[in-house]
């Protein structure tokens, strides 16, 4: 096993979402947390409270997540890193040749959160109100794994479901992000939503016309990945809640992604569960050292 990479994940202040009475964003770092460390290929640690950080502690890490969206509400506005972090972290990647991860919710950014543009360039993409974010119908839904493949999602199920997850669609790609995974969004399910928007999605529907929606019946990115000048971002928007965690392909997919915005290479294969380790407790690597 190679040397174990130092993660940091940044995190504390969730949209109520992700941190209310039932659940608490803590639920999150702590899946995060062991799945990549199972693996035996991380060491991470989780700062709650990031705003403010600097270089002097975000630059003895190999990779950092973001699970942070410095908001209560979906229709709150956003409270940022601060210029100190904000610097941190794009000479982190940009200049030191490290990694980022986009989880969930912290993808999204609107112009007037005070997040500067440059995380979107980071990121390879940008998710607002005006691009047509928006998420799916709560139900099932099928995903699509990209071809041609990148070792990131190599073995992984051309196709694949999660349910009850924040799929969160409209996206605006941009140039060389590479896309990991998909899901195609169609109209007829927003169509046949007993209740679509819900009251707390900050959704701006063109003429009040669904039809309408940006990129309405097309394959929408999920996770994709871009190079940032030396360094690299993995993004993944799914992750709402345990189920998600617990299909096998966000187990084998997911720790591929952070090892490669840590480093650029991929050396993990996913959980062996033939013969005595099929009794492996989930995430199922269990790795020694």
């Amino acid at each position: 096993m190679a040397e174990k990479l130092k993660a940091l994940i940044l995190s504390g202040h969730m949209t109520r979402e992700h941190d209310n009475e039932f659940r608490s964003f803590r639920a999150h770092n702590q899946w995060l947390t062991t799945v990549l460390e199972d693996t035996g290929r991380f060491h991470v640690r989780v700062i709650e409270d990031p705003r403010g950080l600097g270089a002097e502690i975000i630059d003895k890490y190999d990779v950092v997540l973001v699970a942070f969206e410095g908001r209560d509400g979906y229709h709150e506005k956003a409270v940022g890193f601060g210029a100190e972090t904000d610097a941190a972290l794009l000479k982190f990647v940009h200049q030191d040749g490290k990694g980022i991860v986009w989880f969930h919710g912290s993808a999204v950014q609107e112009d007037d959160w005070g997040y500067p543009e440059e995380y979107n360039v980071m990121r390879g993409a940008k998710l607002s109100v005006p691009t047509g974010l928006r998420p799916r119908p709560w139900g099932e839904a099928q995903l699509q794994t990209a071809e041609p493949r990148h070792p990131i999602t190599e073995g992984i199920s051309e196709t694949w479901t999660v349910t009850g997850d924040d799929i969160l669609t409209g996206v605006q790609l941009y140039d060389g992000a590479e896309v990991l995974l998909s899901v195609f969004d169609d109209l007829e399910s927003y169509e046949k939503a007993p209740v679509w928007p819900m009251s707390h999605y900050p959704v701006d529907i063109p003429d009040g016309e669904l039809s309408k929606l940006p990129g309405i019946n097309t394959q929408q990115p999920l996770a994709w990945i871009n190079n940032y000048g030396s360094g690299r971002s993995f993004t993944i928007t799914i992750g709402h809640d345990i189920d998600t965690f617990r299909r096998i392909e966000f187990i084998r997919m997911f720790p591929r992604g952070v090892e490669w915005a840590a480093t650029g290479k991929i050396t993990l294969e996913g959980p062996d569960r033939r013969g005595e380790r099929r009794f492996l407790p989930w995430p199922y690597y269990n790795q020694e050292g």
